[in-house]
């Protein structure tokens, strides 16, 4: 008898506390969001959408569009441009890790480097962002910059960032990014 009692109180307790569908983790929101959506027929706070086609990730009021096709610098440049974007800058160690963490989950094995938009047209190791952003956090592998004009993302060095000479070097992938809106 004292069995079943415990059986039976076990069995409402489980159903006073809940199912754990309703046990979900807190959304990560930032100062962006202003929306709201419908999840499981209750009103809950929304991320802000990147919505100017398929395949934009948010993070903090910026769309990013990671694209492993394989081309040179300018022909990337331009393809950012046609989606009224621009290779992306990265202007701080929270964008720089965010960008990195997408690029370890689309990217984890290929070996595919990316193109950042960021120039050294003088060749005096002073890299300037494409954008006129000005250039305060830096992630270069250690040497860099060493004074050659195309910046990208080295897969071999953790995505760390390093300069290449060759803007036609064919073997790059490349980050797009714009202001969400």
């Amino acid at each position: 008898m004292m069995i079943k009692s415990l059986v039976g109180l076990a069995f409402v307790a489980l159903a006073l506390a809940g199912s754990p569908k309703e046990l979900k983790p807190p959304r990560q929101i930032d100062e962006f969001s202003a929306a709201m959506m419908m999840e499981d027929g209750l009103m809950r706070a929304a991320a802000p959408e990147c919505r100017d086609g398929l395949g934009w990730v948010y993070f903090k009021g910026y769309c990013y569009m990671f694209t492993s096709y394989h081309v040179d610098f300018l022909r990337a440049e331009e393809l950012c441009n046609q989606e009224g974007a621009y290779l992306a800058d990265i202007l701080t160690a929270d964008e720089g890790n965010f960008i990195k963490s997408v690029l370890n989950v689309v990217n984890p094995k290929d070996g595919t480097d990316y193109w950042l938009g960021g120039l050294d047209n003088d060749k005096n190791k002073s890299l300037q962002w494409m954008t006129g952003a000005e250039m305060t956090f830096t992630d270069f592998v250690q040497g860099q910059p060493n004074g050659l004009p195309y910046l990208h993302m080295n897969f071999d060095n953790q995505f760390k960032w390093d300069t290449k000479d060759d803007a036609n070097d064919k073997d790059n992938g490349f980050i797009c990014k714009k202001k969400q809106g």
